[in-house]
């Protein structure tokens, strides 16, 4: 658990700064240090907005991605973590319901098992 936990940990403190970034970025108006620019033309105001969406968005999955990862830190406090929620919801036993370590060294915050997250997303 000590190995996955400190990879949230990481994970997070990443994702932390990369959403402080790009909501300094989209607000500021510059970009990476460049200084601020007013446009008049219009093909640049759009690129401009398109750029400022997109940054938001960014920030939004980012933000839901740290909903995530601390809600798996969680998990692990109260040692459920790498247990599958639909499993356990099922009433399958814990040997039964754990998520592969694969799994989680490729998603640290997943809530579910590959087979209930494949009929999760078919049902969608």
């Amino acid at each position: 658990m000590k190995e996955f936990q400190t990879i949230l940990k990481i994970l997070q403190a990443r994702l932390r700064g990369d959403v402080e970034q790009l909501q300094e970025e989209a607000f500021s108006g510059t970009e990476a240090g460049n200084d601020q620019r007013s446009s008049n033309h219009m093909a640049e105001m759009g690129s401009d907005a398109w750029d400022l969406d997109f940054s938001l968005q960014l920030v939004e999955c980012d933000q839901g991605v740290l909903e995530e990862i601390s809600h798996a830190l969680k998990k692990i406090d109260t040692g459920v973590y790498g247990l599958c929620e639909v499993c356990v919801q099922q009433g399958k036993p814990d040997t039964k319901s754990k998520i592969p370590k694969a799994r989680l060294m490729a998603i640290p915050h997943a809530r579910n098992c590959i087979e209930c997250e494949r009929v999760k997303e078919n049902g969608r």
